[in-house]
């Protein structure tokens, strides 16, 4: 079991300024109002994990969007300035921001700074209780943890399989360094190595559960040769476009064949270090002063939930972002210098640039529809190493593509 930072017993970590323990009561009981926790074991580890330990710092964002170069501010916990702000933040659902441009952690500086980029972060917490309900950990699995971060699903997994047998792997040495110590201080029994994530960790494989905290463009070999019979291993698929990542389940059969399933949905981990992000922000005020010629259209796009078919255009459909918080459907193809904005239910839509992405989204809706509007895809990962095919099933109608391999993705060597 994950204890508080000193060792002492909730009763007493009530009493302390800022009432971490009730803070984590209040963030156990929202996630369970909300239907996210219903494990009663991660709930226990959840309750008792001190995740202030973890998260000493966090970055607030205090430029508005679209300003550069950003505006950040680092938080102290132990500050009585920010303390509040950072309690609040570190127990919220919000992904929690606390390495920027690869900064050695036990050398931050308390205040604000602009420019550069977060290359370190806590999932958020409803992310990461949909993920470890879902990965089925049982006391005495051996777990993989890669890309671990700051260690918080760490901490959380470890206290599910019992002590050592949870490891994970950071590629960045001040970040290992720095969630192992905090991990030792929660004596929460998990160890943190230094190194890549794609290479997984094979002194301690095989693992019974491997859970990657990266999104990749297809499954590395290394992660598939170190799952043990009856494994599960979880990651997301970065696709080819931000907005709808893809959640690929793999498992291995007791007589050791792999079986893989790729679905869409709501929320994904961010792609490996490195990767371009593709960004709309640039052409928001364009397309809000010019959305575009209008035209009619009978198409209809499926609702957000329909994640089937917005995983199949985030391959087929390529190089696309959607604008999440414009009143009506917006996307853009940012490297065309195109883009689609829907009418407000009038039957129209405006586009613009040389690239049609409405007519894109048009044929792939009759291409999913045709396949029978599938939810769910099957991942062939061969021995060999070679391709990894995507199909939704058999038939000359089933909906099929092939995943990038590892190299392809921006920033990362041939």
């Amino acid at each position: 079991m994950v204890r508080s930072d000193s060792g002492t017993d909730d009763s007493l970590v009530d009493a302390q300024p800022g009432n971490a323990a009730g803070a984590r009561r209040t963030l156990v009981e929202r996630l369970e109002a909300d239907g996210v926790l219903t494990d009663p074991r991660l709930r226990e580890a959840l309750s008792h994990l001190d995740r202030g330990v973890l998260l000493p710092r966090a970055y607030v964002r205090r430029s508005e969007p679209g300003t550069d170069p950003v505006v950040w501010e680092l938080l102290d916990g132990t500050h009585p300035t920010d303390r509040a702000e950072w309690q609040e933040l570190v127990h919220s659902d919000e992904s929690v921001l606390v390495q920027r441009d690869g900064e050695p952690l036990e050398s931050q500086v308390r205040g604000a700074v602009s420019g550069g980029r977060m290359t370190a972060m806590s999932t958020f917490i409803p992310y990461t209780v949909e993920v470890l309900q879902r990965m089925r950990i049982a006391a005495g699995h051996d777990y993989l943890d890669l890309g671990t971060g700051p260690g918080v699903s760490l901490a959380l997994a470890a206290a599910l399989t019992g002590p050592r047998r949870a490891v994970g792997v950071e590629r960045d040495e001040h970040m290992a360094a720095f969630a192992q110590k905090n991990l030792e201080r929660l004596g929460a029994g998990a160890t943190m190595v230094a190194g890549d994530a794609l290479d997984g960790h094979a002194p301690r494989a095989p693992y019974d559960r491997i859970h990657s905290g990266i999104g990749v463009p297809c499954l590395p070999s290394a992660w598939m040769d170190q799952l043990a019979p009856g494994g599960r291993l979880l990651t997301t698929l970065a696709t080819r476009t931000p907005s709808w990542p893809g959640r690929c389940l793999v498992t291995r059969t007791a007589t050791g064949r792999i079986e893989a399933a790729l679905e869409g949905g709501p929320r994904g981990h961010r792609p490996l270090y490195g990767y371009t992000w593709l960004t709309a922000q640039h052409h928001l005020h364009r397309i809000a002063d010019r959305p575009g010629r209008p035209r009619t259209t009978t198409f209809t796009p499926p609702a957000d939930e329909a994640y089937g078919f917005w995983l199949s255009a985030a391959y087929l459909v390529p190089g696309v972002v959607r604008h999440f918080q414009a009143d009506t459907l917006t996307v853009v193809a940012p490297e065309d210098d195109s883009w689609a904005v829907a009418g407000p239910g009038d039957g129209t839509v405006h586009v613009r640039g040389p690239r049609d992405v409405w007519a894109e989204l048009e044929s792939i809706h009759t291409l999913w529809t045709r396949a029978g509007s599938p939810d769910r895809f099957y991942v062939d990962i061969p021995a060999d190493g070679g391709q990894q095919h995507v199909t939704s099933g058999t038939g000359p109608d089933a909906l099929q593509w092939v995943l990038p391999p590892l190299a392809a993705m921006p920033g990362q060597p041939a």
